[in-house]
């Protein structure tokens, strides 16, 4: 079976097409449900998490990289949920948080902003410019993000496997197109793209649950992994010896190999695991 991702702006009845499309195919539909998860495994405030995929990152994010870190989480618990296929997701950056693998299906929904300022008014008492300002925020606010984020342009036609214009179009229409799409044997999930979902799941987890110990890169093939823990930070001192400060990074090696082994212990899939750190970097 399939995986839906489905982008769309705010008010361009993207909710509304997810959602019939799930009980159409009998899939779940998901959204906030990933935040409530990520929040509850990672430990991280839900508001915080929402905001992370609200809001372009301020300057002193994009100085310490702290989106990325929640990033991850999200990551991390999207991927868990989809792992069993069957699912239509239609919150931010499906498309991007599950690169190459080949029985996703990628969606855009688009629509006129007229029709999206009718539809904002419906749900909250606005003018047609406050409307109209609100929406061009919201779209200013996630093309800024994905940039950042992703060096994506949100509107980059390529980054989908189908853009559905539902101006043209009508919603039950799109549900129609995207229903069809699923039966196709190109986006029949595989053996090799089942696994590929798994091992990516089992990196992604890693790679949340070791940011607040390294950064690390991490791979998995069949639940292999190697982890790359990149220059660890040491402050060099005038006093010490060559032999001293190779001792304290033979020291920090071990102490971050063994603090990665404890933490991969837990991660359900994981089959083996060699970890290798880099050479320090002295400040």
């Amino acid at each position: 079976m399939a995986i839906i991702t489905l982008s769309r702006g705010s008010f361009s009845h993207g909710k509304e097409i997810a959602e019939r499309v799930a009980e159409r195919l009998g899939y779940k539909c998901i959204s906030r449900e990933i935040l409530v998860e990520a929040s509850q495994y990672f430990k991280v405030s839900e508001m915080r998490l929402t905001q992370t995929i609200h809001d372009a990152p301020s300057i002193l994010e994009r100085i310490t990289r702290g989106k990325e870190k929640y990033l991850n989480y999200i990551q991390a618990a999207l991927l868990e949920r989809v792992r069993k296929d069957n699912v239509v997701y239609h919150g931010h950056a499906g498309h991007l948080f599950l690169p190459q693998i080949s029985h996703v299906i990628k969606v855009r929904i688009i629509a006129d902003m007229a029709e999206r300022i009718l539809y904002l008014q419906k749900s909250q008492p606005m003018s047609t410019s406050e409307a109209k300002t609100y929406l061009e925020n919201e779209d200013r606010e996630r093309a800024l993000w994905t940039r950042y984020l992703f060096d994506k342009e949100i509107t980059d036609a390529s980054l989908y496997d189908i853009v559905i214009n539902i101006a043209v179009l009508k919603i039950d229409d799109a549900c129609d197109i995207i229903c069809k799409m699923v039966q196709s044997e190109r986006f029949k999930a595989t053996p090799e793209s089942t696994q590929a979902i798994h091992d990516l799941a089992i990196s992604s987890h890693i790679r949340a649950a070791l940011l607040d110990i390294c950064d690390a890169e991490v791979t998995s093939d069949r639940g292999r992994v190697h982890v790359r823990v990149r220059s660890p930070k040491i402050r060099k001192s005038s006093y010490a010896s060559p032999a001293i400060e190779k001792s304290i990074a033979e020291d920090m090696r071990q102490d971050i190999n063994r603090n990665v082994l404890v933490i991969l212990r837990d991660i359900s899939g994981v089959t083996d695991v060699t970890c290798t750190v880099d050479d320090p970097n002295y400040l």
